[in-house]
């Protein structure tokens, strides 16, 4: 029997990229799952492909800044199926914008990117079980100065100092709350970035940002939230986790290969 068999879990920005193997980790070990996110076609095109696995899933299609919208969800779910087990706040505003942001640009991210996803936490927790776990899926961003990115990264640092303050405060819930936070996965995002070059063109450029010369997958960081909501983590509660491939353990000197200090040894 799956550990996830039987159990409720919500996953926002469900309809594609890492929100959707994320979704598809948690139907596939056998739990029921709400798809939540804002573009209605791919969020039902992903319901109905699990849907024709025999998975259990239910596609809701809402903004999630939308209080209303998200409290009258969370009231369907728990009324039909019961105490909610699982949340994931994967969805995400990818607004990069520095020195140039404008207001409405900063107000939506910090909107979709912070209080709405942490609006969604604390409604939800009404209804959530003992034992129940929340994730956060923040990103490397927020460790690293990059250019023409206040909003975004600025956004996901808040998501972690969210996740430790979420933890302590529902604690005493036994809910525990931690944060993944992925480097360079192979997403839709990025497959616009990489334009008509593709990932064949811009992988080995893009990979030499990680000690795994690679992009990563979605699937490596469902994995990884699945690790954080299930039983083998019990004792794990307001941290972060790092899906990076090495990126934040990376230096200056890059891989080393073009370094001075390549293939030396401190003296």
């Amino acid at each position: 029997m799956s550990e996830f068999e039987g159990r409720v879990a919500i996953v926002t920005g469900a309809a594609s990229g890492i929100g959707a193997a994320i979704a598809d980790g948690f139907a596939r070990e056998g739990a029921t799952v709400v798809l939540v996110d804002l573009a209605a076609a791919p969020l039902e095109a992903r319901r109905a492909s699990l849907a024709a696995e025999g998975r259990a899933v239910v596609a809701e299609s809402i903004d999630i800044v939308d209080v209303e919208a998200v409290s009258a969800m969370l009231t369907r779910v728990a009324t039909e199926y019961g105490e909610i087990h699982h949340v994931v706040n994967c969805a995400a505003s990818f607004i990069a914008a520095g020195v140039s942001a404008t207001k409405s640009e900063w107000t939506r991210s910090l909107e979709v990117n912070v209080v709405a996803s942490s609006m969604l936490t604390a409604a939800a927790a009404v209804h959530m079980a003992r034992g129940a776990t929340v994730v956060n899926i923040a990103s490397i961003s927020a460790h690293a100065a990059q250019p023409g990115r206040w909003t975004y990264n600025a956004t996901k640092a808040a998501v972690l100092a969210l996740t430790r303050g979420q933890a302590m405060d529902l604690a005493h819930q036994g809910i525990r709350v931690n944060a993944v936070s992925p480097g360079w996965i192979w997403t839709t995002e990025v497959a616009k970035a990489a334009g008509e070059g593709g990932r064949a063109a811009w992988e080995p450029v893009w990979g030499r940002y990680h000690l795994l010369e690679r992009l990563g997958e979605p699937s490596e960081v469902a994995d990884a939230v699945l690790y954080l909501s299930g039983p083998r983590s019990s004792f794990i509660t307001g941290t972060e986790l790092l899906v990076d491939g090495g990126y934040s353990a990376m230096g200056p000197e890059g891989l080393g290969e073009q370094s001075q200090f390549a293939g030396s040894s401190p003296s």
